[in-house]
């Protein structure tokens, strides 16, 4: 089985790291792409919205928070019988984008 590798590279920053892992699976972009057009919603209407089940759904939502492109309105430890609501934060959405175009394109 061929050795997963990372790149030597000091272009290689946090920020791209987080801009792969964030883009580069589609679920997560059917998310970010459902909060930026219809606003702050709830696990349960993301999951009724995009084409992935509540516990894939939740691992992304996770994944999404950590890199900063999700915002949510409960800190986390709060969260026990509550309907945190999801936001997606374009500003980081932007920075990120950013980070990846820029190590993509310049030398």
């Amino acid at each position: 089985m061929p050795r997963i590798t990372q790149p030597h590279d000091a272009a290689w920053s946090a920020d791209v790291e987080a801009a792969v892992a964030t883009f580069g699976n589609r679920s997560r972009n059917e998310i970010l792409r459902f909060l930026t057009a219809k606003g702050p919603a709830t696990r349960g209407d993301i999951v009724a919205a995009v084409s992935a089940g509540e516990p894939s759904v939740a691992k992304h939502l996770a994944a999404l928070e950590e890199a900063g492109v999700v915002i949510v309105d409960v800190e986390p430890g709060r969260r026990h019988g509550r309907s945190p609501r999801y936001s997606a934060n374009a500003v980081r959405i932007k920075e990120l984008l950013d980070a990846h175009l820029s190590y993509l394109l310049e030398k």
